[in-house]
């Protein structure tokens, strides 16, 4: 019961940890909750005590719906939000009223409203039509005259024009959100996923060619990236909105180096990174897919060195010592034997020697996971240095192509696809750091 206890209130303390964090998700919520609940609060004394509503709760329903995350959405969601109560409501008012409350009127007034929300203009708040006129509809059934009718009508655009000014009110006034730190996020994230990668798939190359299932599960963890490429360009989004219509002086100031052009093309050219380790990932698995030969020694051999990590020889060749032309030019060269694929006997070294270059193109991406303007300078520096080192681990890929023969342009070998996709790695990496070299020494300009 104790420990129980206490590791609840050492979550409470690492939850009260994250608090003191300016840009932690903990602290944002927790901001979201406060200032939604003041305009609630706000709205519903309004409507309830000065106005006397009939139905008081239309304004702090309104009044939570329009604290976005940005001032920016803050306003254009009200002004739409407020649009489509507004044409809800008209449509009752023209049906009902000319028709009575009854259920054919129902009927004209839902489709109406249905057919009014499939505008593009009301955006995501066209669903609103429908649920105003319904409402509207409910109310007028509730009215015993015209006037009153006409008078609760009113009321409803009124009570969400209250909500929605008190809403936006809070959101502008009350520590508007600022967002912008949301692409550096993006970008960490995007580098962080393919240096992981990367890290797990070094090891395993530098042994020599890895068993069918370590090649499939690199191509399936490779694949499952869409996601992550959504949310980081969603954040970049969210990061340029935040800035738009901000009354905080300093929010346009903070962005002291990068640029948000800056931010998208870094961010985009890590996308085709991922598109490029994905296409590496798939010629290594493809290579499985069309050579395997179930009845062979060959797939006996790589189940079991898939299983337990050895370098076994039966039936796969004799695993050749390290070292001479076969590595390639790699300076671990020294660290062991290499398993060879009797297919090929030139993969494994090859794979060997490839799988430096990536150990680079991983580095240049540790470096990218961190990325913060505060240490621009330092790290636009460390990356043009990572980008230089794996730019020359890719001419020594294709050097020692050469000097082995390796075809380029069999499409049944792996090579041509490999040393294109190095090519193609070491542009956008070498393309990145200069992005960022300029953005440290170009300071944003304001507004820009």
């Amino acid at each position: 019961m104790g420990t129980r206890v206490r590791e609840k209130w050492e979550r409470v303390a690492e939850w009260g940890g994250r608090l003191r964090h300016p840009e932690s998700g903990a602290r944002r919520s927790l901001l979201l909750i406060l200032k939604s609940a003041l305009a609630a609060t706000v709205s519903w004394f309004i409507s309830y005590e000065l106005i006397d509503a009939t139905s008081p709760a239309f304004a702090p329903f309104s009044a939570v719906l329009m604290v976005q995350v940005t001032v920016y959405q803050s306003v254009i969601q009200s002004l739409r939000y407020v649009g489509a109560v507004a044409a809800g409501v008209a449509v009752q008012a023209v049906l009902g009223l000319s028709a009575g409350p009854d259920l054919i009127s129902f009927a004209l007034v839902a489709l109406a409203a249905l057919v009014i929300s499939r505008w593009r203009v009301l955006g995501h708040q066209g669903p609103q039509v429908a649920t105003a006129a319904f409402f509207a509809f409910a109310t007028y059934t509730s009215a015993t005259s015209n006037s009153d009718q006409v008078r609760e009508l009113g009321q409803i655009v009124l009570l969400v024009l209250i909500g929605s000014a008190v809403g936006v009110a809070v959101n502008v006034l009350i520590a508007p959100p600022l967002r912008y730190r949301s692409a550096e996020y993006g970008i960490r994230a995007l580098a962080q996923e393919i240096h992981d990668l990367l890290d797990a798939m070094t090891p395993e190359l530098g042994e020599g060619a890895p068993g069918a299932d370590t090649t499939k599960g690199w191509r399936d963890r490779a694949s499952r990236t869409g996601s992550l490429i959504t949310q980081s360009r969603e954040g970049l989004r969210t990061a340029r909105e935040s800035l738009r219509l901000n009354p905080r002086p300093w929010a346009r100031r903070r962005r002291r180096h990068l640029t948000f052009q800056a931010y998208e093309q870094t961010m985009e050219a890590l996308v085709r990174m991922i598109s490029q380790v994905a296409a590496i990932t798939r010629t290594l698995d493809q290579r499985h897919r069309e050579d395997e030969d179930p009845d062979s020694d060959t797939d006996t051999s790589e189940d079991t060195e898939d299983s337990d990590g050895s370098d076994g020889s039966d039936g796969s060749g004799a695993p050749r010592e390290s070292g001479g032309s076969g590595d390639f030019g790699d300076p671990e060269a020294s660290r062991g034997p290499v398993a060879e694929d009797p297919r090929d006997p030139e993969y494994a070294p090859f794979l060997r020697g490839y799988s430096t270059f990536l150990s680079s193109v991983a580095d240049f991406t540790e470096v990218l996971a961190t990325l913060d303007e505060d240490h621009l300078r330092e790290q636009a520096d460390r990356l043009g240095e990572a980008a230089g080192h794996l730019e020359e681990c890719r001419r020594e890929i294709a050097r020692t192509t050469d000097d082995h023969g390796l075809s380029l342009t069999d499409p049944t070998e792996p090579y041509g696809v490999l040393v294109v996709e190095a090519t193609r790695l070491s542009e956008e990496c070498r393309y990145t750091a200069e992005v960022l070299s300029h953005s440290a020494d170009e300071p944003a300009a304001e507004g820009r």
